[in-house]
């Protein structure tokens, strides 16, 4: 009886030490101290536009630039019309839409003081070219901005408390 205690008894404790020899990070791991380095690199936003009036070409990179993820969402917001503490959470939205596209600008209409729409085409991958516009930008203390109004029509179903 005493014998077969025991060896069940040694029989455990074997057990116990290979399981624990086997979550230990002993031979599997090294010891020294190791980070793990991930970039906080983001690529810069388009640079303020205070022309009179902006080129297509200028718009198009300051739309593209408000959907991009690899810019900060900060930045993002700037490009928004609208103070950034209110308007950060509407980039956050307005970045995280499933299905992003770019937009190339080929036309910019004055239409008001302070204000211009854009039309051009739009590119989704895996789909034909279509039009797209007028889309409204407006001058705010001397930058042009996507307007917000245009953003929150856009984001009404998927987003609406962050137009609120």
């Amino acid at each position: 009886m005493r014998v077969r205690k025991a060896a069940i008894g040694a029989s455990a404790l074997v057990a116990i030490a290979t399981v624990a020899g086997a979550c230990s990070p002993e031979g599997t791991e090294s010891r020294d101290p190791t980070a793990v380095v991930q970039s906080t690199q983001f690529a810069p936003p388009p640079a303020p536009i205070t022309d009179p009036v902006p080129t297509a070409e200028q718009l198009t990179a300051l739309y593209n630039a408000t959907t991009n993820d690899s810019i900060r969402e900060e930045d993002r917001a700037r490009l928004l019309d609208g103070p950034t503490d209110q308007t950060l959470p509407i980039a956050r939205a307005w970045g995280a839409q499933p299905s992003p596209q770019y937009l190339q600008f080929t036309a910019v209409e004055p239409v008001g003081p302070e204000m211009v729409n854009a039309t051009g085409q739009g590119h989704i991958e895996g789909m034909e070219p279509y039009p797209v516009g007028p889309i409204p930008f407006v001058r705010v203390n001397n930058e042009w901005k996507l307007s917000r109004a245009f953003i929150c029509g856009g984001l009404f179903l998927s987003a609406p408390q962050v137009c609120g």
